[in-house]
């Protein structure tokens, strides 16, 4: 008898991490909202001083926008740089520094436990990655769409 109660819990270690897969953790869920709230009213703030990129003070972050920041290639330096060039086009892949080629974690929270757990982490990575990739801070309207877009990744 000792032996099948064993094997049930045998069989809850390994079935939870694969059950696990493509869902977001309420901490993700949390930072993310956070995140979202905080954006928003940024974003019309920056359309009252003209920071923002066209009139967005009234439009909501949606996927589509989101997924097309993500895959648009901007050129400087004679380089193609784009956020899926290092995260690959499916956030949910690991990926590569594009310089260092050591493998990079998926960016999607679906696939990564370790994104969106800490708002400061996440604004600190925008920060860097958008002076990389665009030589300027992203707008609020633009990281509102990204992380919109990441969280509807499953």
């Amino acid at each position: 008898m000792k032996k099948f109660r064993f094997l049930p819990a045998l069989i809850g270690v390994i079935v939870f991490p694969v059950c696990a897969q493509g869902t977001i953790s309420a901490q993700q869920i949390e930072v993310m909202d956070k995140l979202l709230a905080v954006y928003a009213v940024a974003a019309k703030i920056e359309v009252k001083e003209e920071k923002g990129r066209g009139n967005v003070s009234d439009k909501p972050f949606t996927v589509e926008e989101g997924r097309r920041f993500y895959l648009v290639r901007r050129t400087w330096q004679s380089s193609d740089f784009t956020c899926s060039g290092c995260h690959t086009e499916d956030p949910k892949k690991e990926g590569k520094h594009i310089k260092t080629r050591l493998p990079l974690k998926p960016l999607a929270p679906s696939a990564n436990p370790e994104r969106f757990i800490n708002a400061n982490i996440v604004e600190a990575n925008f920060t860097s990655h958008c002076m990389d990739l665009h030589e300027r801070d992203c707008t609020a309207f633009e990281k509102g769409n990204l992380i919109t877009y990441l969280k509807s990744v499953k």
